[in-house]
C-alpha cells in the first residue's frame, strides 16, 4: 500500500471513529434533554443543527469512497494515473510537438519552391487562360 493510500485509510477510519464519537455524544445529549421535563428548544436547534452537518459530513465521505473505489478492467483504480501511462503520454505530447515543427518547415519549403516557380514563370511571360504563369513547352 503506497502512503497516498495509507493516509486516505488513516483519514477514512479516523473520520468514521469521529462520527461515531459525535453520533454517541448526540444521542446522550438528546436523551438527557428528553428525561428533565421539558426540551430546550435552543439545545434541540443545536443538536439538529449538528446533527445535520454530521450527516453531510457522512454523506460526503461516502461519495469521495465511492470515487476512490472505481477501477478499470484490470483492477487499477480510476483515481490515480499509471507512471508508464503518464510516461507514454508525455512522450507522445513530444513527438506530436516533432511533427508539427517537421510540417511547417517543409510547407515554408513548400512555400518557397512555389515562390520560385511563379517567379521563373513570370519571368518567361507566359500565362494559362486563368491567367497564371505558364511554362514554355
Amino acid at each position: 500500500m503506497s502512503g497516498a493510500e495509507g493516509k486516505i485509510l488513516e483519514l477514512g477510519v479516523g473520520l468514521i471513529a469521529a462520527i461515531m464519537v459525535i453520533r454517541e455524544v448526540l444521542n446522550f445529549l438528546d436523551k438527557k434533554r428528553g428525561g428533565e421535563g421539558g426540551p430546550d428548544p435552543l439545545i434541540g436547534e443545536h443538536v439538529s443543527d449538528v446533527k445535520g452537518s454530521v450527516t453531510s459530513i457522512k454523506d460526503k465521505v461516502d461519495d469521495l469512497y465511492e470515487w476512490h473505489n472505481k477501477t478499470d478492467a484490470d483492477g487499477v483504480p480510476l483515481w490515480y494515473v499509471r507512471r508508464s501511462l503518464e510516461e507514454s503520454i508525455k512522450a507522445l505530447g513530444e513527438k506530436i510537438y516533432l511533427q508539427v515543427e517537421v510540417q511547417t518547415e517543409i510547407l515554408r519549403h513548400m512555400e518557397k519552391m512555389e515562390e520560385h516557380y511563379r517567379e521563373l514563370l513570370r519571368k518567361r511571360g507566359r500565362k494559362d487562360a486563368n491567367g497564371v504563369a505558364t511554362p514554355e513547352s
